[in-house]
């Protein structure tokens, strides 16, 4: 009999190679309570078999079954930072910039904010969104973004994201020039929500505060979404379709 736990999974953000991992824990105490994570449990880090780096899938709606989740063998870190640890000869998979991450309906979204070659990324792209579905145990690359990937998609370095009530996504951009929140339907579309309209910067130098902590409330009617600098909340009213 096997034994179903609720899991809390986690993107790591890294710069450089051998870049992040993302990663569940899995609980002693599932159910929470006071001194539930105190009360230990294992730490996993997802192996996508035959991948060993995210960045070289770039087609849309790509997906992969059977995905592994291996402990990590120092969740300590005590002599190694986890993600330069040996998870065997199958190896782990790793992935350039991983940034936001959220939990809607039975699926969990995370994104890939980049990746560059040029700092060890076995491709190139302007940012990732993927789904996996615990079920399942699939990986679906929902979009990817940038010019340089596809002229036909707009925006560059996604980063906070959340799931709307349509079963879309809402995609804080974190990149250079302009700052957009970007509005993705069900079927992979790409869309400008909103552009960040306080300049931080000069008349001369005009520099755009990034968007991120974008959320709704609970009845679906508003939109939350923050600039960290000059430090605003905005309040979106719908209706949203």
């Amino acid at each position: 009999m096997t034994r179903v736990v609720p899991a809390r999974r986690y993107a790591w953000d890294a710069f450089d190679r051998p870049f992040g991992l993302f990663y569940r824990f899995l609980p002693e105490k599932p159910l929470g309570g006071t001194g539930s994570l105190r009360a230990g449990g294992e730490l996993q880090a997802m192996r996508v078999p035959g991948v060993p780096d995210l960045s070289v899938i770039q087609e849309t709606g790509a997906s992969f079954d059977r995905i592994e989740w291996v402990p990590v063998p120092d969740p300590q870190a005590a002599g190694t930072p986890i993600r330069f640890q040996d998870f065997g000869p199958k190896g782990i998979t790793h992935a350039q910039k991983l940034e936001g991450c959220y939990w809607g309906g039975s699926s969990v979204y995370f994104v890939s904010s980049f990746a560059q070659s040029a700092a060890g990324s076995a491709a190139d792209h302007f940012g990732q969104v993927w789904r996996y579905e615990p079920k399942r145990r699939r990986l679906t690359l929902v979009v990817v973004f940038g010019p340089g990937t596809d002229v036909q998609l707009p925006g560059e370095s996604p980063d906070n994201i959340c799931l709307t009530s349509d079963g879309g996504l809402m995609v804080c951009e974190d990149g250079n020039g302009a700052q957009h929140v970007f509005g993705v339907t069900r079927h992979g579309e790409v869309y400008a929500m909103a552009r960040g309209r306080q300049n931080i910067g000069t008349a001369e130098s005009p520099e755009w505060g990034e968007f991120a902590g974008v959320t709704f409330a609970p009845d679906g009617g508003t939109m939350f979404v923050n600039c960290y600098t000059p430090g605003t909340t905005f309040a979106v009213t719908g209706p949203w379709h």
